[in-house]
């Protein structure tokens, strides 16, 4: 029984025997669908150029729902982003997404905010990619992670204390050092002082995270949807996207290839 025609990205791609290729998709009304695209590699295939990543299509399937593989009978390309292609930094930002919207996304169930948010950021690459202006790749990249977190309802408390909803005050900085909060991923975020040391004595783990990286990542998420933000320095965005990537580790109980070779490094909000 074929389904009806539904938008989708590639979220991965690769080869089923010489000519057939199956490539797992994102949709929004049926999640994550894996489809055998039969005869994908022939020049005059009918999916020839179309099941390329990043690219917004229009597909439809045959198969039963409880099929873990179903097969494809009709690509069309509705939008074409070759541009993040051929931009090193787009590209790594763009492949690091959708392997972040295969983690997130779950088969055969509506994932219309998913699809939204992975095809905004795509549309920010390609704007990026094309014309150079706009939000830096490294930019959108931590606000979707940001956005992805939200969306699962895994967003850390980034002002007030996560735990007893009050406010989360400064913990004393010592010298010349930058203002610091108590923050613990398993407890959910920023803490004050009381719930900080209940959570430590409780078993979670608790350090602190500088006030500025908290305030900027809560930035972010009211910049979202503006096409020109303020500026922000490389160093610090940096320091932003090794917080969020940390704490996206923690609630996905593991490390995304993506995020392996930058977490390689210290710590960047180390005390």
């Amino acid at each position: 029984m074929k389904n009806q025609p539904e938008r989708a990205l590639v979220l991965r791609r690769f080869p089923w025997s010489e000519s057939s290729l199956v490539v797992h998709v994102l949709t929004r009304e049926h999640g994550r669908v894996n489809l055998l695209a039969k005869g994908a590699y022939r020049p005059k295939s009918r999916f020839f150029a179309v099941l390329d990543l990043f690219d917004e299509l229009e597909l439809v399937w045959t198969g039963a729902q409880e099929r873990e593989l179903k097969t494809l009978v009709e690509g069309e390309l509705l939008v074409r982003r070759a541009g993040i292609s051929r931009d090193l930094g787009c590209y790594e930002v763009g492949v690091a997404i959708l392997e972040l919207a295969h983690l997130g996304s779950r088969p055969e169930k509506n994932e219309r905010e998913l699809f939204d948010l992975v095809t905004k950021t795509m549309d920010g690459l390609e704007s990026r990619a094309r014309k150079g202006g706009g939000k830096s790749a490294e930019r959108l990249r931590v606000e979707f992670e940001l956005g992805f977190l939200k969306l699962h309802g895994l967003a850390p408390a980034l002002l007030g204390c996560a735990s007893c909803g009050g406010s989360a005050p400064p913990v004393a900085a010592e010298g010349a050092g930058k203002a610091r909060a108590w923050f613990s991923a398993g407890a959910g975020g920023r803490l004050c002082g009381t719930c900080a040391g209940e959570a430590r004595a409780s078993g979670r783990r608790v350090g602190t995270l500088p006030l500025d990286v908290l305030a900027e990542a809560d930035r972010m998420y009211l910049a979202k949807d503006q096409a020109n933000d303020h500026a922000l320095p490389e160093e610090r965005l940096e320091r932003v996207r090794d917080f969020v990537e940390r704490f996206l580790d923690y609630q996905l109980e593991l490390r995304p290839r993506s995020h392996q070779k930058f977490l390689e490094h210290a710590n960047r909000n180390s005390p």
